[in-house]
Order: structure tokens, then sequence, then C-alpha cells
């Protein structure tokens, strides 16, 4: 019981740290407008409404605003995009490696099947 109630403090401290929190209330904003409208209109029409963004409800505008002043109290450097260099040059391929093979034969050999033999053998093997 400890163990999960930490782990689940440090999901929503991280979810705090990263400004996804005010994801999650985005989420739980659209889950109640398609909840709302589902009640009075089919569902198809209550997803249209609810993702088209012509009526957005309070928890949409909390959250709008929250992510508009996060963004502002950002530093200049750090603010989205900056940082798209660095993943380009991440992500820059590495030059290709040509090794070609050698343009002439193994020095010595004179036919494909290995030395050719130019004299005769000098004796024959002894016998017992």
């Amino acid at each position: 019981m400890r163990r999960t109630f930490s782990i689940g403090c440090l999901i929503f401290a991280w979810l705090c740290a990263n400004g996804a929190l005010w994801n999650v209330v985005q989420v739980v904003g659209w889950i109640k407008m398609v909840n709302d409208y589902s009640a009075t209109m089919t569902t198809a029409k209550a997803l249209e409404i609810t993702f088209d963004g012509s009526a957005p409800c309070s928890l949409c505008h909390i959250s709008q605003e929250a992510e508009d002043t996060a963004r502002k109290q950002l530093p200049q450097d750090a603010a989205l995009g900056a940082g798209m260099e660095k993943i380009v040059l991440a992500s820059e391929s590495a030059p290709v490696l040509v090794v070609a093979g050698p343009k002439d034969s193994w020095p010595g050999v004179v036919h494909d099947a290995g030395l050719v033999r130019t004299e005769a053998v000098p004796v024959q093997p002894p016998r017992v």
C-alpha cells in the first residue's frame, strides 16, 4: 500500500513538473463534454461538437490559460522548437564506408586453382 502510494505521488509530481497535468485536465474536459452532449444527441454528433473547438468548456479554458502562462514563463532559449538543431544533428546519418577488394590477384598465383608447378617432381619417394 505504501509503495503504490509513493509511486502514485512520484508520477503525479512528474506530470506536474512536465506540464502534462494540464493535458490530463483537457482530456477530463473532453470526456465530460462527450458525456454531457451524448445525453441529448447521438454519440457521433457529440464527438463532432466536442472536438471541433467551437464551444470549449470551462476545463478547456482553464487548461489553455495554464499552458499559455507556462509558455510565457519559459526562458526564450527553452521555448518549443529551440532545440531542433540538436535533434537534426543527432539524427544525421553517418557517411557510407565502401571497402573495395584488391585489384590484383595474390602474388605468385599463376592459375585460378592455385600455384601451377612448372618443374617435374625431383625423385620418387623412398620405399621400404
